[in-house]
């Protein structure tokens, strides 16, 4: 199963506006970060502070809040005694992951959209290295493993001539699976209506029961939103988009077993309608990662060890 999200985005050609939804969220953001700006610079002028007097790392975000919320059903853990990764030789990076996206030029209200034939001048996003953190969680014998990355969407297509479109694109976000089991943690597709969620259940391994969690929350940031003309006299809209995500797994203290993959095979011809078709924010539940009957290859993928990160 290769995980698709899409986020829609709007813009005018008479006043290069963006929808007052995306607005809000990073005008949220941009707050939130000040914030955090200030708090950075109060800690470096108070001289005295030091680690044993400063709080507790907590989550970034509040992780009672989310769009969506879905409850797994008990999860037996089978391990042989090797590990998965080292049976199929998976390979580790540590860098920036290139990946692939599809845009497309639209128009239309509501949840009512038809294609406008265009040209796409760039397709491929940049997943830059993950920042990782873990600290305890609230419940004993727990930790928390933050994992903040952002993806930069460069796109650059032609526009017609016209009073204002919209683009849809998707892209394939990130999953996580076991080091030792190869079995990938349970999710939910993002789509254009949900920006979060949370996922947990138990899981059982040799007769003890464990509870895990994985959160995930969404940002999007705009960085660049300009129009420009080409040497053919064409109308070229450049628009660079950051999505800055944040995963949370609770799991129990002293498991190292994290794995985040990434899909990196070139499917950007994708057609619009299986594109829409895919914007629904369904549950995926917990199965072994390359299973016989799905589609995923490892040599399609890039694998990265959160334990190593961090």
């Amino acid at each position: 199963m290769k995980r698709f999200t899409a986020l829609i985005l709007s813009i005018s050609l008479l006043s290069c506006f963006l929808m007052t939804s995306c607005e809000d969220r990073n005008d949220n953001r941009r707050e939130r970060a000040r914030e955090e700006e200030e708090e950075e610079e109060d800690d470096e002028d108070d001289i005295i502070t030091t680690s044993r007097n400063s709080a507790p790392p907590e989550p970034q975000h509040d992780l009672t809040n989310v769009d969506v919320e879905y409850e797994f059903d008990d999860f037996y853990a089978d391990y042989s005694g090797t590990p998965w990764v080292l049976e199929n030789n998976i390979p580790f990076t540590h860098g920036n992951v290139n990946t692939y996206f599809n845009q497309f030029l639209i128009d239309g209200y509501g949840n009512s959209y038809s294609e406008v034939p265009t040209n796409v001048i760039n397709n491929v996003a940049t997943i830059y290295r993950p920042q990782v953190r873990h600290y305890p969680a609230q419940e004993p014998g727990y930790v928390i493993y933050e994992i903040s990355y952002v993806e930069v969407f460069p796109m650059s297509t032609v526009l017609p001539d016209g009073v204002s479109y919209s683009s849809m694109w998707s892209y394939h976000n990130v999953g996580y699976l076991d080091y030792y089991t190869g079995v990938k943690y349970p999710l939910i597709n993002m789509s254009t209506e949900i920006d979060s969620f949370c996922v947990s259940g138990d899981v059982i391994f040799n007769g003890q029961t464990y509870s895990v969690s994985y959160y995930e929350f969404r940002e999007d940031e705009e960085t660049l939103n300009e129009t420009t003309t080409d040497s053919e006299g064409r109308t070229i809209w450049n628009n660079t988009v950051c999505i800055h995500t944040t995963s949370y797994l609770v799991v129990p203290e002293g498991y190292d077993g994290i794995v985040m993959y990434v899909y990196v095979v070139d499917d950007s011809g994708r057609s619009f309608e299986d594109v829409i078709g895919e914007n629904t924010a369904e549950y995926s539940e917990p199965a072994l990662f390359g299973a016989p009957g799905s589609d995923e290859r490892v040599e399609d993928y890039v694998f990265l060890s959160i334990a190593e990160l961090g």
